[in-house]
């Protein structure tokens, strides 16, 4: 009686509910330096086109209680963009044995902004009170978070949806609980800029020997839209051909730029040790690189050097032959020629461009040809050549291989006999087979098989016909009877036992018990020699 007069006294009263405000503070500072809009749409411009669309905002999305244990039914959550209420109230139901009192919520933050935020909570201070109005202690309620922990970051353009459990331990199981209090999270803004840096349209360098020009410089004006100072460094991206260095050509340090600053930074182009000049003009970038932006691009300055002709010493160098076997060309098994093989290797040539590889194939320890393959080759990037040979015979067949290059060298007479270094590569003899034979095996009453050839790839239809056997007709004469082929079949390609289905090395088998009692079998891409072993009974 004395919880149910509890009850109606609380639902008489206005219930104080909790309200966690999800408090967010948008820190957004938008500042650009001293600079004019010219220069600045230089910068955008060198990384190709930039639009600015309208800023989004960080927000809770979902707040949804997933589980709950002696929580009232009504206590369901509301939420705005920054604010959730849980409208918690615990309460124990009649009857109930459940001990436990939890709450459990599955929240969800999304950052539509540019920028990333920091979570983070200011304290809680709960205050909870009884039915009748009585205050206690609020260490009797707890909560934890899972799925998030203060301080991680949430990046821009994604969501976090993470769990806030509550778990009360109530004085008496008899009461009625509400609790009031504010829960803020601090969503912080990451700090945000960047760190741009422009050089003159069509910048150019001198760097011939013939004019003694050892040094070119180059002014990189550098924007910092921080607030606080950055550290970058500049780059080349030719360092094949280029370094950049100070004034006394020693290897540029990083530099350092206050925030909201410009500055304009004298360095220079020097030619890279043994560095080899094969045309007159280059074009490269200049680049600069701060904190997690690697390689952002400067602009592009074109360099003068002397050009000078270079000489190829070395022919190509090969290695890894790999023959793959394909299927026969043609389904007819009196055709000798329907062999294809590709061949591929790995070429390397560092200073200049392989011109063809050729290709030397053996059948059966004799010279076939003389193959010269450059049609599937890419001059600049000769690292994945192949070629293909077809209407070969059934046989042992081996490859060697060497390269040529611009300057028509290849290696010595010697060195392609012997092949045995770098430059020259042979693959071993292999067995490659397009005719493969179909044949019985341990099946003495069977009288054929019929077709006994298929070719490498290609499906087939077998026909089995069992043999005869006479018996006494009680008139002094004899009968000829045909033996009844079993029901199953044991086939095997290349002495491996084929499965049963319609896929590639697979077959199906069937067979007539009377009149013409023949079996059927169904070869399903055949790749090897086949076997056929099926018994007989006499019916």
């Amino acid at each position: 009686m004395k919880k149910k007069k509890i009850i109606e006294k609380l639902n008489d009263k206005k219930t104080i509910k909790i309200n966690i405000a999800m408090s967010i503070l948008l820190i957004v500072v938008l500042s650009f330096v001293s600079l004019g809009y010219a220069l600045y749409g230089q910068q955008v411009n060198l990384s190709g086109t930039t639009s600015f669309g309208q800023q989004g905002k960080i927000a809770i999305t979902d707040v949804t209680l997933v589980s709950s244990k002696n929580v009232r039914n009504d206590s369901i959550p509301e939420f705005t963009d920054d604010a959730v209420d849980f409208n918690l109230t615990f309460e124990k139901p009649d009857g109930s044995t459940e001990t436990d009192y939890q709450a459990v919520y599955s929240i969800t933050i999304d950052n539509g902004t540019f920028y990333d935020y920091d979570f983070n909570l200011a304290n809680f201070q709960p205050v909870i009170t009884n039915s009748s109005g009585i205050n206690v202690d609020p260490s009797c309620l707890t909560y934890e978070l899972d799925g998030i922990d203060l301080g991680d970051s949430i990046p821009k353009g994604e969501s976090v949806t993470f769990t806030l459990t509550m778990n009360f331990l109530p004085p008496d199981e008899d009461e009625t609980y509400s609790v009031e209090g504010n829960m803020g999270t601090d969503l912080e803004e990451q700090p945000h800029g960047s760190v741009m840096g422009s050089i003159p349209n069509n910048s150019t360098a001198d760097l011939r020997e013939s004019e003694n020009n050892n040094l070119a410089s180059v002014v990189v004006t550098v924007i910092n839209s921080f607030q606080s100072p950055r550290t970058f460094t500049l780059g080349i991206t030719d360092t094949s051909h280029f370094q950049l260095v100070d004034s006394n050509g020693n290897a540029l340090s990083s530099f350092t730029i206050q925030g909201g600053t410009t500055e304009n930074y004298t360095i220079y182009i020097k030619r890279a040790t043994n560095a080899v000049y094969s045309q007159e003009y280059f074009t490269t970038n200049i680049t600069l690189s701060y904190g997690e932006v690697i390689n952002s691009n400067c602009g592009n300055i074109t360099i003068r050097v002397d050009e000078e002709v270079v000489v190829d010493t070395t022919p190509p160098e090969v290695s890894n032959i790999r023959v793959t076997v394909n299927n026969a060309t043609s389904s007819t098994t009196t055709d000798a020629n329907v062999g294809s093989l590709t061949v591929n290797w790995d070429g390397r040539e560092p200073e200049t461009a392989v011109k063809k590889y050729h290709i030397i194939i053996y059948k059966d320890g004799s010279q076939l040809g003389n193959v010269r393959d450059t049609a599937t080759l890419d001059p600049e990037n000769p690292t994945n050549p192949q070629a293909t040979f077809t209407g070969l015979q059934d046989g042992n067949y081996s490859f060697k291989i060497y390269g040529e290059n611009s300057d028509e060298l290849v290696p010595s007479p010697e060195q392609i006999s012997a092949c045995n270094d770098s430059y020259c590569t042979q693959s071993t003899s292999t067995q490659y087979k397009w005719h493969y034979t179909i044949s019985l095996e341990n099946s003495p009453n069977v009288s054929s098989i019929s077709p006994t050839a298929v070719n490498r790839g290609y499906s087939t239809q077998v026909t089995i016909t069992p043999g005869t056997y006479t018996t006494d007709n009680g008139c002094g004469g004899t009968t000829t009877n045909t033996y009844t082929l079993n029901n199953t079949a044991t086939v095997k390609m290349g002495g491996n036992t084929m499965s049963t289905g319609t896929g590639a090395g697979q077959y199906e088998y069937s067979r007539t018990t009377s009149g013409n009692k023949t079996g059927t079998l169904k070869l399903y891409g055949v790749t090897g020699d086949i076997t056929v072993q099926v018994g007989t009974s006499q019916s």
